[in-house]
Order: structure tokens, then C-alpha cells, then sequence
């Protein structure tokens, strides 16, 4: 019976462990001029603001906490990339910018990342 205890106890740590250190998918906003302002930077719901009175900005989508050797990155959504762990965007004003990957391991294992989701606005 302990024997079985201890299987579980280990089975159920390493199923937790494993989720706690997955890979998660961020972002960050380039809002233009000096006047500008971000939060969230580095997280998956970041923001800027500017007054440049323009559609759209610069931003990036970048992996974090990357347990395992990569093979691909396959880039979902706004990030028009091909491959590598960080993708430079076009991040739009006042509209849906959102992005995920798909990264396959060496290993041969695999994982879909959270969904990040910049947002920009700029004055108007």
C-alpha cells in the first residue's frame, strides 16, 4: 500500500511540475515618440500608448521559461515568423492582436503555448 502512495505522490508531482514550468508566450509594445507609455511587458496581456495619432506600432512575441532543446517554433496569429523563439510584429491600434506557437521539442514532445495578446492605442 505505501509502495502505491508513493507512485501516485510521484506521478502527481511530476504531472504538476511539468505544467508549472511550461513554456509561456509574451509580449511587448514599441509605442512611438517620447510621450509614450507600456505595462505588461514580458507578460501575456501587454499594452502601449502613444499621441502619434497612427494605426499601427511595433511590438515583439518572444518565448519564455524554455525547459528543453527547441527543433521548431511554429508561429499562430499575428506573428509572421518562421521559426526561432521570438517574433518582431506589427501590433495594430484599437483591434485584435493576438498570438501562439506550437513548439516541438527534440525529444520528439511537443506544446502549445497561452495565447498573448498586445494591445495599443494611440490617442484618438
Amino acid at each position: 500500500m505505501k509502495t502505491i502512495i508513493k507512485a501516485c505522490a510521484l506521478i502527481a508531482t511530476t504531472v504538476f511540475a511539468g505544467s508549472a514550468f511550461s513554456a509561456q508566450l509574451v509580449c511587448e509594445v514599441y509605442p512611438k515618440g517620447s510621450n509614450a507609455h507600456t505595462w505588461g511587458d514580458g507578460t501575456p496581456n501587454c499594452g502601449g500608448f502613444d499621441f502619434s495619432f497612427g494605426k499601427s506600432t511595433s511590438g515583439r512575441y518572444y518565448l519564455k521559461n524554455i525547459a528543453k532543446p527547441i527543433q521548431e517554433v511554429q508561429w499562430n496569429g499575428d506573428a509572421n515568423c518562421s521559426g526561432g523563439t521570438s517574433c518582431n510584429a506589427t501590433i495594430r491600434a484599437y483591434t485584435t492582436n493576438s498570438a501562439s506557437a506550437l513548439i516541438l521539442y527534440k525529444d520528439g514532445t511537443w506544446e502549445q503555448t497561452n495565447t498573448a495578446r498586445p494591445t495599443y492605442e494611440t490617442g484618438h
